[in-house]
């Protein structure tokens, strides 16, 4: 289906906010900065977002749909699903590593969801959908119970929110491998608890 042009200049303008984020900083996603990147003017930048929480809103989701992407690339065999699910989380530590202003945009930025907008519900139950997808082999293995996935997935995602933030800190000295590594021995400790428990 043919995009409208309304619809080409918002990505482009998305687009162009993204890469501000990421180069930058959320900080520098300013609507004057915006049309200068993009050559449109800033009150014409209004046409196209109600305003610049609205476009940050809109650029989250979108933030979103790229991590989606990138984690959901990951293939599963069933060989090993307790390996499996920690290259899920590697794969997110890996993520942010490679995008530290996105970590600190998703999680510094105060965002206010727009009246009427579904959209990031949609995307929680996606996400919902992708955990229960990635924990299945566990589930399969008997290591752990289907109604114990989300507050498991929860518990690794954060612990692992909180260490990379504090590597992020001004005083974090903490490196992804060290994450990674931390990481292992949490998943590893969590499944074979639970594993011994059932």
């Amino acid at each position: 289906m043919k995009q409208s042009k309304k619809e080409r200049t918002r990505k482009e303008i998305i687009q162009a906010a993204k890469d501000i984020v990421q180069d930058k900083g959320y900080e520098f996603v300013t609507v004057r900065h915006l049309a200068e990147v993009t050559g449109y003017s800033y009150t014409n930048l209004y046409y196209y977002f109600k305003d610049l929480n609205t476009l940050l809103w809109v650029l989250r989701l979108d933030m979103i749909e790229d991590m989606i992407a990138e984690l959901t690339s990951i293939t599963f065999t069933g060989d090993d699903p307790v390996k499996e699910i920690l290259d899920v989380f590697c794969c997110y530590t890996d993520y942010f590593f490679k995008h530290p202003n996105a970590f600190r945009f998703f999680y510094f930025y105060a965002f206010v969801q727009p009246e009427g907008d579904e959209s990031f519900q949609s995307l929680e139950e996606r996400f919902s959908g992708m955990w229960q997808t990635s924990f299945s082999g566990l589930v399969q293995s008997g290591i752990i119970r289907a109604n114990d996935i989300e507050v498991i997935a929860k518990t690794i995602i954060y612990a692992l929110q909180g260490m990379i933030m504090l590597s992020f800190s001004s005083n974090g000295t903490a490196k992804q491998d060290d994450i990674n590594k931390e990481l292992a021995k949490l998943i590893n400790f969590l499944f074979k608890k639970n594993k011994d428990n059932l």
